[in-house]
């Protein structure tokens, strides 16, 4: 005994020290794993890796191209001619020869328009990218947040369920000595069955949010840091929906793409249209030939240097270049079409968010408020049932109200941090700065 007392404090030094390294993941050490291991993300860095290489390839239609050939033939030629009077003969003699040809495109306007449209097909490739870390920002945290508010439902369901349970005894316990009638133990009983169904349920939605967040970082040690019980409340700034309006209109990426969209469209009709133009190039050539016989028997070398000018004017395509150019023309009103209702979603996605940060903002100040009153109207039911001015239904009420109530105030204080990013995604500025911001509103 005396040498388990000794070894006691040993044992503690040494296990707190490992248990101390276990921190909680807060929100950036969660944004950082999701960088590493989420695959959407991986995926839109190689689709911008990709359309990356749209502009190199059409440049390469304005640069020279560069063709080499050569051949080598072994031939093996029977003859027979009346007029030698030698009758048959055979030669076996070798034919060789190589060509080097240049082409240089002085006036091609297709090629042209094309290099100026993939310059614009990478920009927008580039601005998709950003919308792609925009929106693993909103997916992560809405999922780290949905996880915390999983937790709390399920505490305050196990918190329903311990009190339910304590009422229920407390009701069985009045019934036996003729207290209470049996209709407040059925109701007592009623509310214990719901709270361990509801109970239930918070653990499914529990697993269900933590593998969501799973899914994203990759991890099997999944221990939150939690929001904290008070942290800075305030309006948007600037505080008028129509600055963020104009800011949106101005900045919001997928505008910008849509934006974009419309442009490469435009750059596709000039493309089409310029199937009717000529195209003028530089040829330049270098031949050699060498043969080692021939039909008199005798071989011959030829070399040969050429340079000039080659036009080429398509006369007749049977109409396939117009109705190319009139395919693309209507893809274009489309690309209009199209942005003109990202506009408009934009705007009310806009207004909806700002509405959202200010209305949960209230939301919170008078769920706290309702939780202190439905914490003093259930002590007040307690005491009333004690002394019996209240029955057990209005404890049990008093008790659903202030749970009800706690769970509110989660999901408005979620709802409220997930209307700043998204008003702030609509605007076209949302940042890892920003859940930094957030991730200082954790217990840490």
């Amino acid at each position: 005994m005396i040498f388990l007392k000794k070894l006691l404090p040993s044992l503690a030094l040494c296990i707190f020290p490992v248990l101390s390294i276990a921190q909680p993941i807060d929100l950036m050490t969660a944004y950082k794993r999701a960088l590493q291991h989420d695959a959407d993300i991986h995926a839109a860095y190689n689709q911008l890796l990709s359309s990356k290489e749209a502009s190199p390839q059409a440049l390469a239609g304005l640069l020279p191209s560069i063709n080499a050939s050569a051949l080598s033939n072994d031939v093996r030629q029977e003859s027979e001619s009346s007029f030698s009077g030698t009758g048959k003969s055979t030669d076996q003699f070798r034919d060789e020869g190589f060509a080097v040809s240049l082409r240089q495109p002085l006036f091609n306007w297709a090629n042209y328009t094309r290099y100026k449209q993939a310059n614009k097909q990478v920009s927008r490739a580039e601005v998709e990218y950003e919308i792609a870390q925009q929106a693993l920002i909103l997916r992560l945290t809405e999922r780290y947040l949905n996880s915390l508010q999983a937790e709390v439902a399920l505490n305050l369901a196990n918190d329903d369920v311990n009190a339910f349970t304590r009422q229920l005894e407390q009701a069985q316990a009045r019934f036996e000595v003729g207290l209470i009638a049996i209709t407040d133990v059925h109701n007592a009983q009623a509310r214990y069955d719901l709270s361990i169904a509801t109970q239930i349920a918070a653990q499914d939605d529990l697993y269900s949010a933590q593998e969501s967040l799973r899914e994203i970082i990759q991890t099997d040690e999944l221990v939150l840091a939690h929001l904290a019980s008070s942290f800075p409340l305030s309006a948007p700034e600037p505080n008028d929906i129509n600055r963020w309006e104009e800011f949106a209109a101005l900045q919001n990426l997928s505008l910008e793409v849509a934006k974009y969209d419309v442009n490469i469209a435009k750059k596709e009709i000039e493309l089409q249209r310029a199937g009717h133009y000529p195209t003028v190039d530089l040829v330049a050539s270098h031949q050699y030939a060498e043969t080692g016989g021939g039909s008199f028997g005798t071989g011959f070398r030829n070399e040969s240097d050429s340079i000039g000018v080659e036009l080429n004017v398509p006369l007749f395509a049977g109409g396939r270049t117009s109705s190319l150019t009139r395919q693309a023309a209507f893809n274009h009103q489309q690309s209009l079409d199209i942005l003109q209702s990202l506009q408009r979603t934009t705007l009310r996605k806009t207004r909806d968010a700002f509405r959202g940060v200010t209305t949960n903002l209230k939301r919170i100040h008078a769920l706290e408020q309702a939780i202190v009153s439905n914490k003093s109207s259930l002590d007040a039911n307690e005491v009333g049932l004690e002394v019996g001015t209240r029955t057990i239904v209005d404890v049990l009420d008093a008790q659903s109200n202030l749970s009800r109530a706690k769970l509110e105030l989660s999901i408005a204080k979620k709802d409220y941090i997930l209307n700043i990013l998204n008003l702030k995604n609509n605007a076209g500025t949302l940042s890892e700065a920003d859940l930094g911001i957030v991730n200082n509103w954790l217990a840490h």
